[in-house]
């Protein structure tokens, strides 16, 4: 029982914290804040923080993860699997569901920009898209799979809403509609189109299939 307490604790204190890292790094822009700020917003010792967090850049990391749950936890459903596919209707559940989670959602992207290197959940899909679009390019286009994953990163990504919706002035609606269309023509462009099989040509394949067995 005291272990569950215990634990219990150590859960509310970790999130304190990064509910913290929110309102700092919205004031310094994510540019060089300090973990004494944040302990102070938190209601903490620096102590306390290093105990939970070895170094700034594990704070950093899992900051970047604490946001990446919320999204998830905000779009009342489960992560998807990556799919090329279903990436232009991703992009629009995506706006939405940053656009409830906003300051979050910019504190983010303000990290990623002060730290001036991607955070590990951007890396991930980076390279989960960057494999799908290899094994799927159609060669029609002269850019590389580590070109076309740049460019619908831009889209597909919590920095690409930042940059349309702060940055350029669009509502995130807009934002959404834009972001999926371009993917979606980029997306046509580089890859091969797969036909899917006809009714008949599916029968065609399961009466094979029971010839066989």
């Amino acid at each position: 029982m005291k272990s569950r307490a215990s634990g219990s604790t150590r859960q509310r204190t970790r999130r304190a914290i990064l509910e913290a890292m929110v309102d700092v790094i919205m004031e310094t822009d994510g540019i060089g804040f300090s973990v004494q700020a944040v302990a102070d917003r938190a209601g903490v010792t620096h102590r306390t923080i290093y105990n939970h967090f070895p170094t700034r850049e594990v704070l950093c990391e899992a900051f970047s993860d604490y946001v990446d749950e919320l999204l998830v936890a905000s779009s009342g459903l489960p992560e998807p699997t990556m799919s090329l596919a279903s990436l232009p209707v991703l992009v629009e559940d995506l706006y939405r569901t940053l656009a409830l989670r906003d300051r979050h959602a910019r504190a983010y992207v303000m990290l990623m920009i002060g730290n001036r290197r991607p955070m590990s959940a951007w890396r991930k899909r980076s390279l989960m898209a960057e494999k799908l679009i290899a094994r799927e390019q159609s060669g029609r286009i002269p850019l590389t799979p580590r070109q076309v994953t740049a460019v619908i990163r831009m889209f597909v990504s919590t920095m690409g809403w930042h940059l349309l919706t702060e940055q350029c002035g669009l509502s995130t609606e807009e934002a959404a509609a834009a972001s999926a269309w371009a993917t979606r023509t980029l997306l046509d462009a580089a890859t091969v189109k797969r036909t899917p099989p006809s009714r008949d040509s599916q029968g065609g394949a399961n009466a094979t299939r029971r010839r066989r067995g």
